[in-house]
């Protein structure tokens, strides 16, 4: 059962386990105020090319964007390495694409190929070559002079293996592991969201990390594409997204969207799409899960109507906030949560107008991408 607690309560558990981040701050976008400390962060991904769902490069320009902004600090970017099943390989290319768009040096590792059997597990024997990323996540804590924020919207066996070999180094130097997997409720019991499946067993391990852990469940009720209370789905027509959208940032979509084989991923950038075929693509529109956590981890959240604002507005308007949580996920996967107003450091996404959430986030997305250059 859920559990009600205080706004008061809430909000003072927030401050201390740092969901209202003292990074919090007006999008640059919005106001033309940038922050003169910024939040690291480290932004895992399984972004392929060609894709295994869009929404992963609209995640990635979102990241790139705040950076842009100065409202971010990105260290790098960890991909995941693909499953079988997958037919692209790991996106160097996008982020490579995005640094030329927007005059950024982001580096780029790819995952590992094993996956974790038991929670604790560390897996002393990897290769270098099958441990660079979890090592260069390593370092990249021990050499950030503050904590740094980690998202993962894909797997999440290179962030559990980290954390595994370093505890007290994820203890004191990550500020929080924005988690974009699962689902909050489901009617079938044995059913797991696709990120949960890439490696049940890691993501039931990041529950038990000494940082902070915001969960972002993808669905509100796993499987169901509608929006809901208690997960991170909506949809989002590409026309709103794109409204108005510079001309930089469209051809690294279409280069992603035509599942180019072309190599001159570089000299595409200044190719624009054939008006037909972007004009189709127009028509469509996207399942999109992440967009939240992103804002999230910068200081930032959203209102009712689609603005960006600094995640210490409380008020009416608000159209998300993390709620304090108790979580039992198990090594298969499942998991047990409820509300809880007692120290915790897990959190979980609540949307507070489910109707107002697709257009809001639409809306976000859409200001994000406008402020690429032209």
């Amino acid at each position: 059962m859920i559990q009600m607690y205080s706004r008061r309560n809430f909000l003072r558990a927030s401050l201390v386990a740092g969901t209202l981040l003292p990074y919090g701050r007006m999008l640059s976008a919005v106001t033309g105020i940038k922050s003169k400390i910024l939040q690291p962060v480290i932004h895992m991904t399984d972004l392929f090319h060609p894709h295994g769902d869009p929404d992963d490069h609209f995640d990635l320009a979102c990241v790139f964007s705040l950076a842009l902004q100065g409202m971010i600090e990105l260290k790098g970017v960890g991909i995941d390495y693909p499953p079988a099943f997958r037919k692209g390989d790991p996106d160097i290319m996008a982020v490579a694409q995005l640094n030329r768009i927007c005059g950024l040096n982001v580096p780029v590792c790819i995952g590992s190929t094993k996956l974790l059997s038991k929670k604790d597990d560390t897996l002393p024997d990897l290769s270098r070559r099958d441990s660079v990323c979890i090592r260069w996540l390593i370092e990249m804590l021990e050499k950030s002079d503050r904590p740094v924020a980690i998202t993962v919207v894909g797997s999440a066996t290179d962030v559990a293996i980290a954390a595994h070999r370093e505890p007290e180094l994820f203890r004191t130097k990550c500020s929080g592991i924005y988690l974009n997997s699962g689902g909050s409720h489901q009617s079938d019991p044995d059913m797991l969201e696709f990120n949960v499946k890439l490696n049940p067993v890691a993501y039931a391990a990041l529950f038990d990390l000494p940082c902070p852990i915001y969960w972002f469940p993808c669905w509100h009720l796993t499987e169901e594409r509608i929006s809901g209370e208690w997960g991170t789905f909506y949809w989002m027509p590409h026309k709103e997204a794109f409204e108005n959208v510079n001309s930089s940032i469209i051809p690294f979509f279409w280069y992603m969207f035509s599942q180019s084989q072309d190599p001159h991923w570089l000299r595409m950038l200044s190719a624009m799409p054939p008006e037909a075929e972007w004009s189709k693509i127009l028509k469509e529109r996207r399942g999109m899960w992440s967009t939240a956590s992103l804002l999230m981890l910068a200081g930032l959240t959203v209102t009712k109507s689609g603005k960006i604002v600094s995640a210490e507005e409380t008020g009416e308007n608000v159209l998300f906030r993390m709620e304090p949580v108790k979580v039992q996920c198990e090594e298969n996967g499942h998991m047990v949560w409820a509300l809880t107003d007692k120290p915790t450091n897990s959190f979980i996404f609540h949307v507070l107008d489910v109707a107002a959430y697709p257009a809001a986030m639409t809306k976000t997305v859409n200001t994000l991408l406008c402020a690429f250059p032209k």
